[in-house]
């Protein structure tokens, strides 16, 4: 199956704009009660936006920070 191009787009201002919603979400999924609507909503709001982002970037961790271990620095110490 061959890709579709995409229409052009500004692909790093929608970028950002879904990094702003995805921390929005992020934030109400961290407030709310464990099973709750809100946080459920919350969730299937950030998984919609991680799967998006994959679709216009082709990075499927797109939003997903980078740890912070000893492999970072050249391997264990």
């Amino acid at each position: 199956m061959s890709k579709r191009p995409l229409p052009r787009l500004d692909i790093p201002s929608i970028m950002d704009r879904l990094g702003i919603c995805r921390d929005a979400m992020v934030e109400l999924a961290a407030g709310s009660p464990p099973r709750s609507l809100s946080r459920a909503s919350a969730d299937q709001m950030i998984r919609n936006i991680d799967e998006l982002a994959w679709a216009l970037t082709g990075e499927r961790d797109h939003f997903v920070l980078k740890g912070h271990g000893p492999e970072l620095y050249g391997g264990p110490r």
